[in-house]
């Protein structure tokens, strides 16, 4: 597998600057100047008539995704059937699933930034969140399934914990995942509610590596009311745990707690694991078997 360096929220090739709560985001090209004003989740309105690859222009002045808008998808205007779910890679699908969060940044999508294999995201919080002796507002996200909030590494081949490629921890399925271009595959992230019981919520839709119809889509909260919590709602995993660790770290040798480390059938849709850091346990929404 390729290694690769650790990139911030601010990506090539352009610089992103997040101002909340509008979401509002700032481009800055090197060939020209280009102000864009961007309402989540996948419109572009914008006060001059060039649209970046991959918007297109439409009639209205917007600039709009084409691979990813379900009402241009393709082409501009065309408008997928009621049946259909979502537009990727520039096609109607009613099978290809969609990102569940509303109201989201992208840390990184396949249809706007292209693919992602291996790589750590440098991510800032609205709120500190708690694990185990841990307590921060920035973390590193990676695509490989693993949110740090210590050390951090692309480490894309799973182990039992705890595991020396982390510090402290939340492994939601650590595995060789990969972003796919022109997707609606990516890593998003959402705070929702108000101070003091906001909950922050990273959603993760990806495939496998080399296999881009393995979908894995999954979520991972973080609750301001409730420091050393933390909560994993599953969607989709095609190899339904098979090969995955899931749990959390407080080091690489210290507390942690181990749900699963290549178990399959140890994860389905629909089901929820609560791992409390505080007492040292987790609790499945869901009945397995």
């Amino acid at each position: 597998m390729p290694t690769s360096s650790q990139r911030s929220i601010a990506v090539h090739p352009q610089s992103i600057l997040f101002t909340a709560p509008e979401d509002t985001i700032t481009m800055n090209k090197s060939t020209e100047q280009i102000e864009t004003i961007l309402t989540v989740p996948d419109k572009i309105q914008s006060s001059r008539t060039s649209c970046v690859t991959p918007y297109v222009q439409a009639p209205s002045g917007n600039c709009v995704n084409t691979l990813l808008d379900f009402n241009n998808c393709g082409t501009v205007g065309k408008i997928c059937s009621s049946g259909d779910t979502s537009c990727s890679a520039a096609a109607c699908s009613n099978t290809i699933p969609i990102v569940q969060l509303v109201n989201y940044t992208s840390i990184w999508i396949g249809g706007n930034d292209g693919s992602a294999d291996d790589e750590i995201f440098n991510v800032t919080l609205p709120f500190t969140i708690t694990l185990y002796n841990t307590t921060t507002n920035y973390i590193q996200v990676t695509t490989n399934g693993v949110l740090c909030l210590s050390y951090c590494s692309n480490a894309w081949v799973e182990s039992p914990l705890p595991t020396t490629s982390f510090g402290a921890a939340v492994l939601p399925y650590w595995d060789d995942l990969y972003i796919y271009a022109k997707t609606w595959q990516g890593i998003y992230f959402a705070s929702q509610g108000t101070a003091p019981s906001r909950t922050l919520v990273f959603e993760y839709y990806m495939s496998h590596y080399g296999s881009p119809n393995q979908y894995y889509h999954f979520q991972v909260a973080f609750f301001e009311a409730t420091p050393g919590i933390t909560k994993f709602t599953y969607f989709d995993a095609y190899d339904t745990g098979a090969s995955c660790t899931i749990g959390v770290q407080g080091s690489y040798n210290g507390q942690f707690i181990s749900y699963s480390f290549d178990v399959a059938n140890s994860v389905i849709p629909s089901m929820t694991l609560t791992f409390d850091t505080n007492v040292g346990t987790y609790t499945n929404g869901s009945t397995i078997g």
